[in-house]
């Protein structure tokens, strides 16, 4: 197996696992805050900007349907399977973009509705779309038919891929969204959407409304256009909101100018939203606007999205990073977790990677215990991902039942526990033996030479385990001294900076 740092096995990743702490799952499973970005494979180069702790979810663009009902074979595959595995290792999804305007300049409209002419061929591509996903991994798929009309008829065709589509992807639990016009013109005036029909809109886990190129001008894509498209789909066709993610450009109108390329030729564009660029005035998004829509998309409707992140600049202006303050300043604030505490950082930056989430009423309970059952279910979860590159224990009656009988299958738990201990608190001891016996030591690698623990000697009942967490810098003492305290009981706070530094080996402790 690879190490974590490497990507090995989706490392592990608690993305799910701390969910099981009461109050902390919603619905979906998903991870809180969706930040969703396309990236395009015909720029390989830029694979760098993607940011996968901001990112929640990664649409690849495009896999380009043919007439017949198939698709072409996947551009740049091997970039494919990068981003897939780095952003799995992350605790991100990704999903497959099909579609998109045009290929090879070349619009879609007529391919998509050609390749849609009949179930023969919807039920065809929607095997080829399957084949793909399950051949790569992708999480789900990300339709993008641009556009589907009232006036052709070619809206049932749609409607009825979507709905094939939709079975066939939930079946297997993976995700399905759609990319939509933003129904309104930049003034407000409502454009007809009822192309993408009620049964779609329900079919769908979310749409990712492009509230852009609203004129080649100022009318680009302004705040209140985007407000007034988001307020569309929400009131006029009555779309959740939290199943509406919002699309912000990365790019300035008028002609295609790209983020990163006008940064590059003016410095202070960021600054603001329009800029005189090699003799013509262009309009985009800086950073206090894609703020702005951030802080909206992500306290009140589903989400942001941008279209796309290799056109993004680097460095402290880039806009996917102004997302991801907004994301951590939006979704991090708990009541009950004092600034400037010892733990707030940790429980900020668990909860914007998705590796931790509330307990509800907009608290954090940072000193409740974890229980005894939780922690055998984060072991075995732990173990099942690292080793089968998937959660799929599912829950039992009691809740916990599939991972502890997991844990007494692969070795996690000697023996079984009694019934009256798996609702006591779990020790900082206990927990380390778990993690200990869940991972093998390419996972963990030792970066600490530790010859002694104050109060965990060689043969105390946890001392292998301890020792070999410390060595890996996941554990840490709690003075000067390395005192570890094995049979005090583990925190929330502390299960949060646990978490992190299993989940990135950049953030364990190199001790002195």
């Amino acid at each position: 197996m690879q190490k974590l740092r490497q990507g090995g096995a989706a490392l592990l990743l608690l993305v799910l696992l701390l969910a099981l702490l009461p109050g902390q799952a919603d619905a979906a499973g998903e991870r809180p805050g969706r930040v969703v970005g396309y990236f395009p494979y015909w720029q390989p180069g830029q694979v760098h900007k993607l940011q996968y702790d901001v990112l929640t979810h990664i649409n690849y663009a495009f896999a380009i349907p043919t007439e017949e009902g198939g698709l072409l074979p996947l551009e740049q595959p091997a970039l494919a399977r990068k981003i897939l595995a780095q952003a799995h290792a992350k605790g991100g999804k990704v999903l497959l973009a099909v579609g998109g305007w045009s290929y090879q300049n070349v619009p879609l409209e007529s391919t998509f509705a050609a390749a849609t002419a009949t179930a023969e061929k919807r039920s065809r591509l929607v095997r080829a779309i399957l084949e793909l996903c399950d051949s790569y991994g992708f999480d789900g798929v990300d339709l993008d038919w641009e556009y589907p009309r009232i006036s052709d008829g070619t809206y049932r065709q749609y409607e009825a891929l979507m709905l094939e589509l939709s079975q066939a992807l939930h079946s297997r639990g993976k995700l399905l969204t759609a990319a939509v016009q933003p129904g309104v013109s930049p003034s407000g005036a409502v454009w007809d959407t009822s192309a993408h029909t009620d049964a779609v809109l329900q079919a769908v886990d979310w749409i990712n409304v492009m509230a852009y190129d609203g004129g080649e001008g100022a009318d680009h894509s302004t705040y209140d256009f985007a407000f007034r498209a988001a307020r569309h789909w929400q009131e006029d066709r009555g779309v959740p909101a939290e199943k509406i993610v919002l699309g912000v450009p990365f790019y300035a109108r008028s002609g295609y100018v790209t983020y990163d390329a006008l940064l590059a030729a003016l410095p202070d564009a960021w600054k603001g939203d329009s800029a005189l660029y090699q003799g013509q005035r262009v309009w985009y998004n800086g950073v206090e606007t894609v703020e702005r829509k951030a802080r909206y998309a992500l306290t009140e409707l589903g989400g942001v999205m941008a279209w796309e992140v290799s056109q993004d600049a680097a460095g402290p202006y880039s806009l996917l990073s102004a997302m991801g303050r907004v994301k951590r300043e939006t979704l991090c604030a708990f009541q009950d977790v004092p600034a400037g505490s010892w733990y707030a950082a940790d429980v900020a930056d668990a909860r914007a990677l998705g590796l931790m989430q509330g307990t509800g009423g907009g608290n954090f309970s940072p000193l409740r215990p974890v229980t005894t059952a939780e922690g055998i279910a984060l072991a075995a979860r732990i173990h099942r991902r690292y080793h089968a590159g998937a959660d799929d224990l599912g829950a039992g009656n009691p809740w916990y039942q599939a991972c502890l009988d997991y844990a007494l299958e692969n070795g996690i738990l000697t023996e079984r526990p009694a019934a009256d201990t798996l609702s006591q608190p779990l020790t900082r001891g206990a927990f380390a033996a778990l993690l200990a016996r869940s991972l093998p030591e390419e996972a963990l690698e030792e970066i600490n030479q530790i010859a002694q623990i104050p109060d965990v000697g060689a043969d105390h009942p946890y001392g292998e385990a301890v020792y070999r967490l410390y060595r890996a810098g996941v554990l840490a003492g709690t003075d000067a001294k390395g005192t570890f305290r094995p049979e005090n009981t583990l925190t929330r706070s502390e299960a949060a900076a646990l978490v992190l530094r299993m989940a990135d080996e950049d953030r364990r402790i190199a001790h002195s």
